[in-house]
């Protein structure tokens, strides 16, 4: 038998060692989201994001992205959120299907670790959610977005 039957070495050591090393190449283009468009220098050069802004920017985006919509992506990219618009679903239900939407929507990503700690503010025409969103080497962030109803 060739395969070791007791590592020395954990999956999960593997995992963050991996994940290191796939991280220093990771790299995006910048994008504006108030403005909805790329940041651009005064040449026109798109600065990069690497790292772990890369994965960051990448969650945000993802979110702002409406799934199955445009064809450059494919279709574990984006999230469902502008779906719920128009719906009028109780608020305890509401807040379970954003909890799957986002938590679905965010691990697709391989650096992504968990999506937890949703908290959410009701108002008039619709609701205000925040989260906290890890990534495999401990870097965290809270994303916070508004879905109408």
């Amino acid at each position: 038998m060739s395969e070791n039957l007791f590592p020395t070495k954990s999956r999960t050591a593997e995992m963050v060692e991996t994940t290191r090393d796939e991280e220093r190449h990771v790299s995006t283009v910048r994008f504006d989201f108030e403005k909805h468009e790329f940041v651009t220098s005064p040449t026109g050069k798109m600065p990069a994001v690497r790292g772990a802004n890369a994965w960051a920017e990448w969650c945000v985006k993802a979110l702002c992205t409406e799934r199955y919509t445009y064809l450059i992506y494919d279709h574990s990219y984006g999230s469902e959120l502008d779906k719920m618009i128009g719906k009028s679903y109780p608020h305890d239900v509401a807040e379970v299907e954003i909890q799957r939407i986002v938590t679905e929507c965010l691990m697709t990503h391989p650096l992504t670790k968990s999506v937890s700690d949703f908290l959410f503010d009701w108002i008039n025409d619709g609701v205000m959610f925040t989260c906290n969103v890890r990534n495999m080497l401990g870097d965290g962030m809270i994303i916070a977005r508004k879905v109408m109803r």
